[in-house]
């Protein structure tokens, strides 16, 4: 696994900064924090990975998150 830091990751669910470590090889992706651009700046959103009710966000963050490492 390598790390990453996204600093600024256009999403669906709006903009989003992420760090974590995947696999380039398979593209697995495990975050250790999720943080989400509002009107005062970046909130801590990385409840959002233990809580079923976001998945649909967390699905569309790995989804950006896999199509920005990908393309580097």
């Amino acid at each position: 696994m390598e790390a990453f830091s996204i600093p600024r990751l256009d999403t669906e669910v709006g903009l989003i900064r992420a760090d974590g470590a995947w696999d380039p090889l398979t593209a697995d992706i495990q975050f250790a924090e999720l943080a989400m651009m509002s009107t005062d700046g970046w909130v801590d959103v990385t409840f959002w990975l233990s809580e079923q009710e976001h998945e649909g966000r967390v699905a569309a963050v790995v989804s950006a998150a896999k199509h920005y490492l990908l393309g580097q």
